[in-house]
């Protein structure tokens, strides 16, 4: 599972590289906050890309800032289907090809499951999430948030709770509380200037 990690990751770069003098931004959509990087398409699978005429969505992936003090939105264009928040947790699993922006994800971790019930998210990771966490409150605070934020993108999502192997955990390195669902956390969005 690895070695499909880092040959993702290895055609996501060699992707982006080929895309880097592309200008395919799409207006911004007045409801979607802080697009810093427009020029983001990516396919889930290796080799795959979004080809013209194909059925897309598009969804806002957040990740955080190098000085760990924010999250900032990422516009992806994806091929459509029918499992969107799982697409965006994968996205945001994968990283960033932004360098002003850092993943949040410990390493290693890996999403097992996610069902949509009652405007409520069950997110539900293994547990690399807790264990190859390297704690601080800040960067407790943005994993956090980055998922939360990712998925409350949707409009079928108002909550989302965060599982490890399936049970609910009250905290992932001790600073913050997510026994119960949270809702989107907008103070920690750096605002476009």
């Amino acid at each position: 599972m690895f070695g499909k990690r880092i040959a993702l990751v290895s055609m996501l770069l060699m992707l982006s590289i080929m895309l880097g003098g592309c200008d395919t931004a799409a207006p911004q959509s007045p409801t979607v906050p802080n697009v810093q990087n427009e020029n983001s398409q990516t396919g889930i699978e290796p080799g795959k890309t979004v080809n013209p005429g194909q059925d897309t969505m598009t969804m806002i992936v957040y990740f955080a800032t190098k000085d760990a003090a924010n999250l900032i939105g990422e516009k992806y264009v994806v091929p459509k289907n029918s499992h969107p928040a799982q697409t965006a947790m994968e996205l945001l699993i994968a990283g960033t090809k932004n360098p002003d922006l850092v993943a949040v994800f410990p390493a290693g971790t890996k999403l097992r499951n996610i069902l949509v019930k009652d405007h409520i998210a069950y997110v539900d990771f293994n547990d690399s999430l807790v264990k190859n966490n390297k704690g601080g409150s800040a960067l407790e605070i943005l994993l956090v948030g980055a998922i939360v934020n990712t998925l409350t993108e949707f409009h079928d999502i108002q909550k989302v709770q965060i599982l490890v192997e399936g049970k609910k955990i009250d905290t992932i390195s001790g600073h913050m509380d997510i026994g119960e669902p949270l809702s989107r956390s907008e103070n920690i969005i750096k605002k476009s200037k």
